[in-house]
């Protein structure tokens, strides 16, 4: 991304965290940016591909603090539960994702969901390098299915609201699908 890019997204996550994504244009956003329409429309034409990249751009953040928080880690099966935990926590407590899922969910569920292979490829190909096997995407595939799963739909019979209770059971039924 590129500087100018790097402000229009950087507005638009401060715009969408303050006012949500319905009440958000792409006017708002380079006002906010202390750009012109012209220059936030030549970069992202619509909407949705501004919130796209935004999403990227977030998942990439992410990415590089699991890294730092799973890589020292010794031993596989330590880098799973910690990377469950980790990833339970800092999308639990990530600005944009948790205004939009608390407040209006029906416009970052279709990103989340049926509109997100990209995000999945991404962070299934960064996942699977860690795995090194054969089966290292399905599996990889799967974990974040599951972890998803919990992020979207959170109510459940499964504790997880510490740190703890997140990589308790990634040991239990996580670890044991490493190829």
């Amino acid at each position: 991304m590129d500087e100018t890019a790097d402000r229009i997204l950087d507005a638009a996550f401060a715009r969408i965290v303050e006012h949500g994504l319905r009440r958000t244009t792409m006017d708002d956003v380079a006002r906010a940016a202390g750009l012109s329409r012209v220059t936030v429309y030549r970069r992202f034409s619509r909407k949705g591909d501004l919130i796209q990249a935004l999403i990227m751009r977030e998942l990439h953040r992410f990415l590089g603090e699991f890294e730092a928080a799973v890589g020292p880690l010794p031993t596989l099966a330590d880098q799973v539960a910690e990377g469950f935990a980790v990833t339970l926590k800092g999308v639990r407590g990530h600005a944009l994702l948790g205004r939009l899922l608390a407040g209006e969910p029906e416009t970052i569920l279709p990103h989340l969901t049926l509109e997100a292979g990209p995000y999945l490829k991404v962070a299934r190909e960064h996942l699977a390098g860690h795995l090194r096997s054969p089966e290292s995407e399905a599996v990889a595939e799967v974990f974040i299915r599951v972890t998803l799963s919990f992020l979207l739909t959170p109510d459940s019979v499964v504790p997880l609201s510490s740190d703890e209770e997140a990589r308790a059971f990634a040991a239990r039924h996580l670890v044991p699908l490493l190829p």
